[in-house]
């Protein structure tokens, strides 16, 4: 049976934990206070689901999930429902689900209902279904006071008196007449589906004639025109929108055809919808609408035609989150230069002080940096810890955004959260040309992080051969020592980086 899940997943675009994976292994130990590792711990989440690093997310959510966390429980029971980073497994998608939900958790106490009353990971209860539902309309979830009132969660006799007069009255389903030569439901899921998931528009034809219900759907709320528009089959589509297909009908999720084609990048597709009149500002309970969702995967064709149609390039979404930011973080220039027309304030930020051009330092993309910087981007904007776009740009070695960065910047020994200066981040990259730039403007070579650690000793920890040479030309201290009582030689020699060593004694 194919399933399309599509995870509810809040995108607040936050910074990664440090940088790389590689390069953390060399960095100096994290004595941070146990809150500022977890908050960072969560932006480093956020910015890998920000990117689509499902897999990174995953795991990185199962450390916070295990500790307690109640929206890292959601978010990881939403990966684990999709299969975004891990295998599919809605027996885990529960556990962790009513995790959060037990915690208060509002949109995971709607899923947890959504999950009982479908049967998704536990067996179907209509009484768990309607207590957790209920919990999270006295939150104030609109998604749980409707579905609260639909046929589907009310009692057996309440939801027999709510089917329409022609089924009571044949006493079957309108859906299961049977059709002339075939069935229309195989091992209880409707042919219609399968048939628009592989584009057989002579079996649909045949299935609608013999009594086929056009709006079936499968165990995730989706019609056949929604697995139809999925999967990009244009034929089938028409079909089904010939046929009286509603273009705007959502899923459980509250994803119309029109989003699910413009995440998967249908053009096609989302002209179809769009002629056919399917709503192009319709948003999902998470506030994700098709234009984010083409955002989200720098689908640059749908993006022009979206807004061209009216959709808006000023919404934002949970956390401050405005498509411009999302697209700095992970599209090319091209993307970021079409949101720039029409988008909300080049300077805004985020709940986390993030602005689009911090996005796009961090993603490293030279040229959205500069397209932003041309419209009046401020590269002085800080976030709520401190960190610059220029800090983003270096930390992650992104050194063509930094180099730009860098001659728009006035203060060369601005620090990040960790104390670290420019010039510290730039050797624990290995950015020979942003050190070398860095030094000739004067920046401080011996400036010590909060851990102690100076530019010099950062480099030999790392292995930046050509960086330690540099320093110490222009006159580094290596006698210096961190907070360990390390000197720059001892701590090369410590990681193996002998020849390092040597140069340093």
């Amino acid at each position: 049976m194919v399933r399309l899940r599509h995870a509810v997943v809040i995108a607040a675009i936050v910074p990664a934990l440090g940088a790389a994976t590689a390069r953390a292994q060399n960095a100096a130990p994290d004595t941070r206070a146990p809150q500022a590792r977890d908050g960072a711990l969560a932006r480093s989440i956020d910015d890998a689901l920000l990117s689509g690093r499902f897999e990174q997310a995953a795991a990185l959510l199962a450390r916070r999930a295990n500790a307690g966390n109640a929206e890292a429980q959601y978010q990881l029971a939403s990966l684990y429902r999709s299969g975004r980073g891990v295998p599919p497994d809605e027996a885990l998608a529960f556990k962790w689900m009513k995790a959060a939900a037990e915690q208060g958790h509002a949109k995971a106490e709607f899923n947890l209902g959504a999950m009982y009353l479908s049967g998704r990971g536990v067996v179907r209860d209509l009484a768990q279904a309607r207590s957790w539902l209920s919990k999270a309309a006295a939150q104030g979830s609109q998604d749980a006071s409707l579905l609260l009132s639909s046929p589907a969660a009310r009692p057996s006799k309440e939801a027999e008196g709510s089917k329409p007069a022609s089924a009571r009255e044949t006493g079957r389903s309108q859906s299961a007449a049977p059709a002339p030569g075939r069935p229309l439901v195989e091992n209880g899921r409707p042919l219609i589906l399968d048939a628009a998931l592989r584009g057989q528009t002579d079996a649909i034809r045949q299935l609608l004639a013999g009594g086929a219900d056009i709006a079936a759907r499968d165990e995730d709320g989706n019609t056949a025109l929604a697995l139809a528009a999925t999967a990009g089959q244009v034929d089938a589509l028409d079909v089904l929108l010939s046929a009286g297909s509603d273009a705007d009908a959502k899923n459980k999720l509250g994803e119309t055809p029109l989003m699910l084609a413009a995440a998967k990048g249908h053009v096609d597709i989302v002209s179809r919808l769009l002629e056919k009149g399917a709503d192009v500002t319709a948003t999902s309970p998470s506030g994700a609408g098709a234009l984010s969702m083409a955002v989200r995967s720098c689908q640059a064709s749908i993006i022009s035609t979206l807004i061209s149609r009216g959709a808006d390039p000023k919404h934002v979404l949970e956390g401050g989150t405005s498509l411009l930011m999302l697209a700095a973080a992970a599209c090319d220039a091209p993307v970021v230069r079409l949101l720039l027309a029409g988008a909300t304030a080049i300077n805004a930020v985020d709940e986390r002080g993030r602005t689009a051009l911090w996005f796009a330092a961090s993603h490293g993309d030279a040229s959205a940096a500069s397209a932003l910087l041309a419209k009046g981007a401020d590269p002085t904007i800080a976030d709520r810890d401190s960190s610059t776009p220029l800090h983003a740009a270096l930390d992650r070695g992104q050194g063509d955004a930094a180099a730009i960065l860098l001659r728009r910047e006035t203060n060369i020994e601005r620090r990040s959260p960790a104390g670290n200066t420019p010039l510290i981040l730039a050797a624990q990259a290995g950015l020979t040309g942003i050190v070398r730039d860095l030094l000739g403007r004067g920046a401080v070579r011996d400036a010590k992080n909060n851990q102690g650690y100076t530019a010099l000793m950062i480099a030999a920890r790392a292995g930046h051969a050509d960086v330690v040479k540099m320093l110490i030309d222009s006159g580094a201290d290596r006698n210096l020592r961190n907070k360990k009582r390390e000197t720059a030689g001892d701590i090369a020699t410590s990681v193996g980086n002998t020849a390092i060593g040597k140069l340093l004694k």
